[in-house]
């Protein structure tokens, strides 16, 4: 019995020394295997706390847009300029101010140089664009997209030629919306984040013409449809300023007096202003005394834009066009804004036939006894042309030139 007992185990106090170590070894161990999960939690819930009071990924991408869009000063600017033109006309003791002459451009050429000029306000014309951009006529033809596109241009060439003075507000053509609600809001919507002080939205069916082109032969949508095309764009309008800060008027537009006549035109304008329009205008009347009975109908606090082309002096139309009105006739009548959608195109035009007319004669064609041609300007065709200092002038050759002295970069 005794041979089958296990001996006793005899500890030396080495042995015992080192289960000691070991043993404490386990509890350290233990203790911050504990420490590090305790911390891991902790740090888990305050990344948790931290970022649920983050913005999401759609805000911020949302917050960078809206830091790249322009301000709304030029819608602003606008409604400054007509205020004072209503409360200039309320005066008693004062003639009827003038209505502000708003001219058309095209590109950022022409807007360039209507600024430098003194324009208070310019108007982005759909016919100048579709003209002058693809060489098309104002037929529908031209995109939102290639409208937008000029008017970032045209706005941010505005802005440079204002420099430190007052902003000048461009109020773009947005023709009939390019097409149903949707359309209507993202033209609205994308015109306001280029920074357009107002946008056109007009009752012409879709695609559209050049109402003094079209003539009795203008196709309009019924009242009904007019009105919805317009709440739409007052809708777009509002979401424009409350979601993405970008502030625009919304100008209501009729092109119907020629093929419904001037009690519909009128019927039209009144709804524009009682859904809320900023500014109304009726396209194409056909006498003073019809755009003086369509004022008296609207209230008098009510912008309104009266539009005209001057025919031109080709092919023996008279110099003076007498059936023109100007502006102090149009403020007189009540308008606030004169509108020459064309005029400058029309000069624009003009000028080039005649240089390339003067450029392409064969040179010391006896039919000029000042001579040249042959790629040559001479005699009285010089005066189409401006200096070339100016022309630097113009496109800003001064300003680049002073920016890059400030700057030593060599590429």
């Amino acid at each position: 019995r005794q041979a089958m007992m296990k001996p006793v185990m005899t500890i030396t106090p080495c042995q015992r020394d080192r289960r000691r170590r070991r043993t404490l070894l386990r509890s350290r161990l233990r203790k911050a295997a504990h420490f590090l999960i305790v911390s891991m939690l902790s740090f888990s819930s305050l990344v948790t706390c931290t970022t649920s009071n983050m913005p999401t990924t759609e805000a911020l991408q949302l917050q960078a847009q809206q830091a790249r869009r322009p301000s709304s000063a030029g819608a602003s600017q606008l409604r400054n300029l007509l205020s004072d033109q209503h409360l200039s006309r309320q005066s008693t003791t004062e003639p009827s101010p003038p209505a502000i002459v708003l001219p058309g451009v095209h590109d950022a050429l022409s807007s360039k140089i209507f600024a430098a000029s003194g324009a208070q306000v310019l108007f982005l014309s759909g016919f100048g664009v579709s003209a002058t951009k693809l060489g098309e006529p104002d037929a529908g033809i031209l995109t939102l997209s290639e409208m937008e596109s000029v008017a970032r241009h045209v706005i941010g060439a505005v802005d440079k030629a204002a420099g430190t003075k007052a902003t000048i507000p461009v109020i773009v053509d947005g023709d009939t919306g390019f097409g149903g609600p949707s359309n209507i809001r993202r033209t609205i919507r994308g015109l306001a984040s280029a920074g357009a002080a107002a946008i056109t939205i007009e009752d012409q069916v879709f695609p559209k013409r050049c109402t003094i082109a079209a003539g009795s032969g203008v196709r309009v949508v019924p009242r009904e449809q007019s009105l919805e095309r317009i709440k739409c764009a007052l809708g777009a309008r509002d979401e424009a300023r409350d979601l993405n800060g970008n502030d625009v008027l919304i100008v209501a537009r009729t092109d119907c007096r020629a093929a419904l006549g001037l009690e519909e035109a009128i019927a039209r304008c009144k709804a524009y202003e009682e859904l809320g329009a900023d500014v109304v205008y009726a396209e194409n009347l056909q006498s003073k005394e019809e755009y003086v009975r369509l004022r008296s109908e609207l209230r008098s606090d009510m912008p309104m834009m009266l539009a005209q082309v001057q025919q031109g002096s080709a092919k023996g139309a008279s110099d003076n066009d007498d059936s023109v009105f100007d502006a102090q006739e149009i403020g007189d009548m009540g308008y606030s804004l004169a509108l020459f959608g064309v005029t400058g195109l029309q000069s624009y035009v003009h000028a080039l036939q005649q240089s390339a007319e003067g450029m392409l004669r064969p040179s010391a064609s006896p039919a000029k006894s000042d001579g040249k041609g042959g790629g040559v300007l001479s005699g009285n065709d010089t005066e189409l042309l401006c200096s070339f200092v100016t022309l630097k002038d113009i496109v800003g050759f001064p300003e680049v030139d002073d920016f890059e002295s400030k700057y030593n970069v060599d590429l």
